[in-house]
């Protein structure tokens, strides 16, 4: 069984920049032997950013935020 890892990201009103840092730990995780979870935590953003989160949280399952 691989190794489990959690890569926590603490954002807040990261709209333009979140989806592609989720794509980013994404792809370079996956060349690696390791099982994750990257843990998005969200301080109160005013911008779009839970929106983005949540849409891209729907697609991968090893993304989970927190609001």
């Amino acid at each position: 069984m691989p190794k489990k890892i959690s890569i926590i990201t603490p954002t807040f009103n990261e709209e333009d920049n979140i989806e592609k840092l989720c794509n980013l730990v994404s792809t370079e995780i996956k060349k690696t032997s390791y099982d994750y979870e990257h843990i998005v935590i969200d301080n109160s953003s005013t911008d779009k950013t839970i929106e983005i989160l949540k849409k891209l949280a729907k697609q991968d399952k090893n993304l989970k935020i927190i609001i």
